[in-house]
């Protein structure tokens, strides 16, 4: 596997050197839809993994050909991850005009949907007909095309791909209560997802405040949420759901309680379930406990929306700290609040049973916390942070011809990368995808392999081999 990312790096390189290459216009897609040279794809399902799932396109394509397209209207979220629940990336790859749709709407159990339930997404229109605009930002060497205009593809047909290749989940399509053995073909993605628990600026201050520690940022000084107490709040009919007196005393009285969840088609939702309710995972009477929904919300006390994004549960934290309001939720943790735009940044992580998701022993430099903020993943990986969940690739049997070989490329491109630097903020690799990447807690080395996995099964407890 690595020599084969090898030689496509090397295939990219060369046919870089070899054309001209600058960021694809919808006009050039539009010119080579018409001469019948354009590959073109669909992918659907986890928002988490999205950025990674762009890196994944983006290593076969010549230098400098890659340009963005989304529905969002703003100038400053340029970053895939940040473009919203519908985008699409273009490039040339060895010059040839390429195009990949890219859904995240309801989140990871639309990988599958689409082919088990006949489930109609939408996606950008075809590019050269979706009236875009250049956005003045851009993500750091490519254009950006903002406000391009939507289409449910199999209402309304518009000449361009009308049904997802497949996807990638955050978790097994079992946990969705779903088979799709005969619907196409699920495979390992050998990548690890770190999740958070994650709370509105006052509430984390308040926290901070309960527990007697110093109000700052700084992992070292977040609170602590217990899984039991985390559960007590988002289980069905629960009695840590009148107000927040049970985790800050007096100061907690009277606060309404703001639960931001996802909503049940998410990965992140389906971690969060089987995480903390054991759901699905177990059987029997109150073995898996059902999650709280919008249907339970008593206005004043506890009130729960239900977000079809990561991007929707941030703004849905900021705001609510906004408005001083107490709120919390689950997060991946390639979501960082430093790095995102004012609307999106007003949250932080807690400590999840006394151990943070961004804590680290060693950046490669000097007094150990950069590491453990830049890529969030040091605890999960040496076994310490258990809310760390695998993930999934799904092809469909009904994939167009490109998608089918893109899917398991970005895959490979996920579990198995040539550059280890190159695996982003909150993913691990499984130590079973044969990647040289380290897990070693050296000074100066980066850690990126974990040191145990779930086997494919995120019901499973987590093993550690070394």
């Amino acid at each position: 596997m690595q020599v084969k990312q090898l030689i496509l790096a090397v295939a990219a390189t060369l046919a870089a050197g070899s054309v001209l290459a600058a960021p694809v216009t919808p006009a050039q897609i539009g010119s080579a839809r018409a001469a019948g040279t354009l590959q073109e794809t669909w992918i659907s399902g986890a928002s988490a993994p999205t950025f990674n799932i762009f890196r994944g396109f983006e290593l076969g394509c010549d230098a400098n050909s890659v340009a963005l397209f989304s529905n969002s209207s703003s100038d400053s979220n340029v970053r895939p991850g940040s473009l919203g629940n519908y985008a699409a990336y273009a490039c040339t790859r060895g010059g040839v005009v390429s195009v990949v749709y890219h859904t995240v709407f309801d989140g990871s159990l639309n990988a599958y949907a689409p082919h088990v339930s006949g489930t109609q997404l939408q996606r950008l229109r075809r590019l050269d007909q979706a009236n875009c605009q250049v956005a003045t930002g851009a993500f750091p060497g490519h254009v950006n095309y903002k406000s391009c205009t939507l289409v449910n593809p199999v209402a309304t047909p518009d000449g361009a791909i009308n049904k997802p290749a497949g996807g990638f989940s955050d978790v097994e399509a079992s946990l969705f209560g779903l088979d799709v053995s005969s619907a196409g073909t699920e495979a390992e993605a050998y990548v690890g997802q770190t999740f958070g628990v994650a709370v509105s600026l006052p509430l984390y201050r308040a926290l901070q405040a309960a527990q007697g520690l110093t109000a700052n940022d700084l992992p070292a000084n977040a609170p602590n949420i217990s899984s039991a107490q985390y559960t007590s709040i988002i289980a069905a009919s629960s009695g840590y759901q009148t107000d927040w007196s049970p985790l800050l005393g007096d100061a907690g009285a009277g606060k309404a309680i703001y639960l931001e969840r996802r909503v049940a088609s998410s990965g992140t939702q389906a971690s969060s379930n089987a995480h903390f309710l054991k759901s699905p995972c177990t059987d029997g009477v109150l073995a898996g406990l059902a999650p709280a929904g919008a249907a339970d919300s008593v206005p004043g006390s506890f009130v729960v929306t239900e977000h079809s994004g990561s991007g929707n549960v941030k703004g849905a934290l900021t705001t609510r700290g906004t408005n001083g309001q107490f709120a919390i939720g689950v997060l991946s943790l390639e979501n960082n609040w430093r790095t995102d735009s004012e609307a999106n940044q007003g949250y932080r992580y807690v400590k999840l049973d006394g151990v943070h998701p961004e804590a680290g022993t060693f950046d490669g430099n000097s007094n150990g916390t950069a590491d453990g903020i830049e890529f969030a993943r040091e605890t999960a990986i040496n076994g310490d942070y258990g809310f760390h969940v695998e993930m999934r690739s799904f092809v469909a049997n009904t994939a167009d011809a490109f998608g089918a070989q893109l899917i398991p490329e970005i895959t490979s491109a996920l579990g198995n990368p040539v550059n280890c630097s190159d695996v982003p903020r909150g993913l691990t690799l499984n130590p079973l995808g044969g990647s040289i990447c380290s897990s070693a807690a050296t000074p100066g080395e980066l850690q990126v392999t974990a040191k145990g996995t779930r086997f494919g099964n995120n019901c499973a407890p987590q093993q550690l081999f070394f």
